[in-house]
């Protein structure tokens, strides 16, 4: 039954994760790195200390006798996060929510799924929740492609008719860039479950935290890496872009800050709670299993929310039914990897 849980909460993490940017379409006054640093106060220090005090209240006893080193690694992993986050939200802007999300998230799934398969749990490769884990990934990787390769002819009917994102013209080496950075950077989080195991055996065999809980103890530290880059690089952009000033001046201040504060929700329901809950009982796999439905989630989102608010207005059939085939094929890979993952823990084992 937790195996079945576990699959739920992170496929609705990662409705709350496909959708957090949203908010940002019904923005008016603010430019982007306003509303996403109160978004990154919210998901990054707020929210995630709130968690910890309700959940794990000893907290601060578990980190002093975690060793420093541990800690400083995983504030590392959220330094380079940080970077990853800010990018990934400057590419939806230049590429729009259904191309933006389906090339960064392609990324992310390689490295997050990958990784932790191949650095921590080679041994799961010969076993069904590792070979189901390869074979959904391939396919998830297929469905993202597709998506991708529709968003693409998405701009492209955007560029010939002069509205929407697409009347810039799209950089490609700069796009480039942006795809793989983020790829790498937003993967970090994954990593911090693998290879920072000192908590998570403190926490569960000396203060008797709870086996969905362990995980939080990972946030706090690794969103505050995150959220100090955030800080140094949108501050920087609005002391340059003049933009600064938006906090305090201008009309519809408190229709910008809840928009903001909706991102920050958002993001970490889905995300910070989400996958850190489900993917502690998804079995040995949990990690690269949670991010595989997280990330299929993300991508199915996002782009029924671009069909919704008219993103795909106007772009051909065949394109639209490349889209359609996207999202049944991230659909069939998720069930692939969850079922694979079920079997494995609850029949194979248990017999």
């Amino acid at each position: 039954m937790s195996i079945i849980i576990g699959s739920l909460i992170c496929l609705l993490g990662g409705v709350g994760v496909g959708s957090f940017l949203f908010p940002l379409k019904f923005s008016r006054t603010w430019k982007w790195e306003n509303s996403w640093l109160v978004g990154a106060f919210f998901m990054y220090v707020l929210f995630p200390a709130a968690t910890l005090l309700l959940v794990i209240p000893q907290f601060g006893e578990i980190y002093a006798r975690t060793p420093l080193k541990d800690l400083a690694m995983i504030y590392l992993f959220g330094l380079v996060q940080g970077t990853g986050s800010l990018i990934f939200t400057y590419g939806t802007t230049v590429m729009g929510l259904a191309l933006g999300y389906s090339l960064m998230i392609g990324c992310i799934a390689l490295f997050g799924l990958l990784v932790p398969l191949f650095g921590a749990h080679l041994d799961r490769i010969t076993k069904l929740d590792g070979m189901t884990l390869l074979i959904g990934c391939a396919i998830l990787i297929l469905g993202i492609g597709l998506s991708g390769w529709a968003g693409w002819e998405r701009e492209a009917v955007k560029k010939e008719s002069g509205t929407g994102a697409a009347q810039k013209k799209l950089n490609i080496p700069l796009l480039v860039v942006v795809v793989l950075w983020s790829g790498l950077a937003n993967a970090m989080f994954y990593f911090t479950f693998e290879f920072q195991q000192s908590m998570k055996s403190l926490a569960l065999t000396q203060y008797h935290v709870p086996l969905y809980a362990w995980g939080f103890l990972n946030t706090l530290p690794f969103f505050l890496g995150m959220f100090t880059i955030n800080l140094v690089l949108t501050a920087a952009k609005m002391v340059k872009d003049k933009t600064l000033r938006n906090y305090w001046a201008g009309s519809g201040l408190g229709r910008e800050y809840l928009l903001a504060a909706l991102i920050g929700i958002l993001w970490y329901v889905g995300q910070g709670i989400g996958y850190t809950a489900g993917q502690s009982i998804l079995g040995p796999l949990g990690v690269a299993v949670g991010a595989a439905l997280l990330m299929g989630t993300i991508i199915v989102v996002s782009n029924i929310l671009g069909v919704r608010t008219g993103e795909w207005k106007g772009v051909a059939r065949a394109t639209m039914r490349k889209l359609y085939m996207a999202i049944v094929l991230l659909v069939a890979a998720m069930s692939v990897i969850a079922a694979g993952n079920y079997l494995q823990q609850i029949v194979f084992e248990v017999a």
